[in-house]
């Protein structure tokens, strides 16, 4: 990356932290949140990071999130609850929920918790991820604003609905899905729109409803889902888990916190943690999972790749790198992190 500044983890969470608790976020919330778009940059998911802030901060200020959050949790299992977000930061509801999933877990083996009336929520795997400190399997889902169209339709119905699926191994890297559910992300369009590039075909249709590789055109039509029919049918699951079975919105009615003044976004997840030694001692589950992933990697290479890798194993080398050396920053994005920065009266780390 030309010009680029590497930032240590730890200073890029005070900022975020110092930054939203200028705008009335409590001190425990705020560093929920950093973490959790700290944790996104660390596994090279920059767009769902520091690029997040500026439009968290405005909708706070503005009043269409609400900085201090009651989270009520009401539960009709002792392995099952569910989170009332309260409107507030959807990292803050999806933290509480992940700790109230493992702590179910610990305990009874699964832990289940669904997500009502919240908001966008960064990197889905940075709520799975956690749950490879408890031994177990973190399953994490989340419905969103509508702008991808279903299989074989032409005007959009479900949000990107990301699906993160976290899996611990002994000693190989952790086999971890974080994808979403549409071909691509509004974000990475944008991303594409502003670096003049163009968007892989496949990805979207423009509002004629023909296909599209102009990032422009994109955003003023819709996302397609991954997959054909297949993908449309796991969107359909996630706005079902998230949305559905929450109590949150679903079926093309979750709002925006970026562009919505009108209501609540009422964005759903969906949270579960399952214990890897329900069938058999955790080590072992460990030790065949390494088994899994060695068989994966040890494949002959196709033509055109250098190497074959699994869900997971780039974004853990990628994490140990920026742990040591610190994450990267484009000249662009450090200006925009003072920009902000200097409004509140908090400095960007150098």
């Amino acid at each position: 990356m030309e010009n680029e500044l590497r930032i240590k983890r730890e200073n890029l969470a005070e900022f975020i932290k110092n930054v939203l608790s200028a705008v009335k976020v409590p001190e425990g919330q705020a560093i929920d949140t950093a973490e959790i778009l700290v944790k996104a940059h660390l596994r090279g998911y920059d767009t769902h990071g520091l690029p997040c802030l500026a439009g968290y901060v405005a909708a706070l200020e503005e009043g269409r999130l609400n900085p201090t959050p009651s989270l009520e949790v009401k539960g009709s299992r002792k392995w099952a609850s569910q989170v009332d977000g309260d409107n507030g930061l959807g990292q803050v509801a999806g933290t509480k929920a992940m700790r109230l999933c493992l702590e179910a877990a610990d305990a009874f083996g699964i832990g289940i918790t669904t997500v009502k009336r919240s908001n966008h929520f960064g990197a889905a795997s940075a709520f799975s991820l956690r749950a490879l400190e408890h031994d177990c399997i973190g399953i994490v889902a989340s419905n969103a604003s509508a702008v991808t169209a279903p299989f074989g339709a032409a005007e959009p119905l479900f949000g990107t609905n990301p699906l993160s699926v976290a899996i611990p191994a002994e000693s190989m890297p952790p086999f971890v899905i974080d994808m979403a559910t549409s071909a691509g992300s509004r974000k990475k369009i944008r991303k594409a729109l502003d670096e003049g590039k163009t968007i892989p075909a496949g990805w979207s249709l423009d509002q004629n409803g023909e296909p599209t590789i102009d990032p422009a055109a994109a955003l003023k039509g819709v996302m397609l889902p991954f997959g054909g029919a297949k993908g449309s049918a796991i969107t359909t699951l996630v706005d079902i888990l998230s949305g559905v079975m929450s109590g949150a919105e679903f079926g093309g009615r979750v709002l925006s916190v970026a562009t919505n003044h009108a209501r609540e976004s009422g964005n759903g997840n969906f949270m579960m943690a399952i214990k890897t030694d329900l069938f058999m001692p955790t080590q072992e589950f460990r030790l065949r999972m390494d088994q899994e992933l060695r068989h994966i990697i040890a494949l002959t290479p196709a033509n055109g790749f250098s190497e074959v890798m699994y869900p997971g194993y780039r974004a853990h080398a990628v994490e140990k790198e920026r742990t040591l050396e610190g994450i990267p920053f484009a000249a662009g994005q450090i200006e925009k992190a003072r920009t902000i920065g200097r409004k509140y009266g908090v400095s960007f780390p150098s």
